[in-house]
């Protein structure tokens, strides 16, 4: 996993159960044939045999799959905002369930809820030598959901918006949620993602970046086999597992969570190689930008490559304007994706909305450029004393050695290599300052003044030759 600054671990206000996003007990497939009613899978932990199995009922439509994964997640995390309660037990609301995970509340994901409340109701978990408790592996059978309650408003015995759930949670996720065998979890970037593939594959990834005892990756490489069954991916041949996961990867790659996915090798023995993407590490002013382009569903590494291509000014200015045009009435279907093509737009495409005045925001903007004004003012002062030292602590022909290095890169591809022997020769001789050269250089570059600078710099060992 990318480090993290210590001062960033408030963004995460989310935790999942660390054993269920390990395991991935849901298969991440958004549909399963009708007799997709069993799964095991053999794997190994720590040099230990383990297994994971699951049987369910074609009733209910088989195995947990697809959006499962969501509402699963949606139960750990009213769980654990109810106070993480010793019996397992929590009264919510159909409503607050799809609120959680960011379903649409008007329509007919009350029924898609219904139906993936009785699979976690009726499916049953067992896994041997798998499940994590204290520093032990230990064996354990059971239901996600140990008992379910609900009312209904219609005569269908359905689920609707005003439906009140009492839901109890399996006793071994509820005993390792109190004992904090936890993960941290980005809930706002994993409900901003389009699929419910694409959400359920970063959850099981983002399990995979932390070990059981805490420690961090930044790749993760698997055999394709292996992975389908960790998947729960039906038809587990190589190709398909590809074609099913393609659309997943490349959502995971756009919003910045992955740098890269990479298969080595052919046929079943290949492996799929994830590269996480790394964050660098920012400047106090600019975490409190991140934490917005977050609240909206941005992931942190776009937030990062955001602020390190347009600068903090004008990601403010952008994220302002977007809220504007949210509070004057539009509801874009993506609104992390939206706001990124605002921040991003060239064209002019988002003017201001009627009414909006940033006044206030224009001020804050100015105080924070001030700011950084002043704190790029010290880093050159400390940049250029540091130079400063660094000349002064070589020798001749060091400085000579050094100027050359800086004008080999500076004027390479501008000055005839038969100059740079005459530039050695004046340096070592003393009739040219290398100090004074090189820096002279930079200049240019900076003020884009490279060409006049070399016809001079040719000029003068021109006339040095020929004395």
């Amino acid at each position: 996993m990318a480090q993290k600054s210590p001062n960033e671990s408030n963004e995460i206000r989310r935790f999942d159960e660390a054993n269920v996003a390990r395991l991935g007990l849901i298969s991440i497939q958004e549909r399963i044939p009708p007799d997709f009613t069993s799964w095991t899978i053999d794997f190994a932990v720590d040099g230990r045999q383990a297994r994971l199995s699951c049987v369910a009922v074609a009733e209910h439509g088989g195995v947990p799959h697809g959006l499962d994964n969501d509402v699963s997640l949606a139960l750990i995390t009213l769980y654990q905002e109810a106070g993480s309660p010793e019996d397992g037990t929590i009264v919510t609301t159909a409503y607050r369930i799809l609120s959680v995970i960011g379903w649409d509340t008007s329509g007919h994901y009350y029924q898609a809820l219904k139906e993936s409340l009785d699979r976690l109701t009726t499916a049953t978990f067992t896994a041997s030598e798998a499940w994590r408790s204290g520093k032990k592996w230990t064996t354990v059978k059971f239901r996600y959901i140990d008992r379910l309650e609900y009312t209904s408003e219609d005569d269908k015995l359905g689920l609707s918006g005003q439906s009140v759930l009492k839901i109890k949670l399996a006793r071994e996720i509820v005993e390792s949620i109190r004992a904090k065998y936890l993960k941290p979890l980005d809930l706002e970037f994993l409900t901003s993602l389009d699929r419910p593939l694409t959400r359920a594959l970063y959850r099981l990834l983002d399990a995979q970046r932390v070990a059981p005892e805490g420690g961090e990756v930044t790749q993760f490489r698997t055999n394709i086999v292996e992975w389908a069954k960790a998947c729960k991916i039906v038809d587990q041949t190589p190709s398909r597992v590809r074609r099913t996961l393609e659309g997943a990867h490349a959502e995971l790659v756009e919003r910045g969570y992955l740098a890269a996915v990479e298969y080595q090798g052919r046929g079943p023995k290949q492996e799929v190689i994830y590269t996480f993407a790394k964050q660098a590490t920012l400047p106090e002013e600019a975490r409190e930008v991140v934490a917005r382009l977050s609240r909206y569903g941005v992931s942190r590494p776009v937030a990062h490559s955001l602020i390190g291509v347009y600068g903090l000014e004008r990601v403010e200015e952008r994220i302002a304007r977007f809220e504007a045009i949210l509070l004057a009435g539009y509801a874009p279907r993506n609104r992390a994706g939206f706001l990124v093509d605002v921040v991003r737009d060239e064209e002019g495409k988002y003017s201001d909305p009627e009414g909006f005045v940033s006044r206030s925001r224009r001020m804050d903007a100015d105080a924070a450029k001030a700011k950084r004004a002043e704190a790029a003012k010290r880093a050159e002062e400390r940049k250029n004393q540091q130079a400063e030292a660094e000349w002064e602590q070589l020798d001749a022909k060091g400085r000579a050695t050094k100027a050359m290095r800086m004008l080999t890169l500076i004027l390479g591809k501008h000055v005839p290599i038969r100059y740079f022997s005459g530039l050695m020769e004046a340096f070592e001789s003393g009739r040219l300052d290398p100090r004074e050269v090189a820096e002279g250089a930079v200049r240019a570059q900076v003020q884009l003044q490279l060409v006049p600078f070399t016809q001079e710099l040719m000029q003068v060992l021109d006339s040095l030759e020929r004395e």
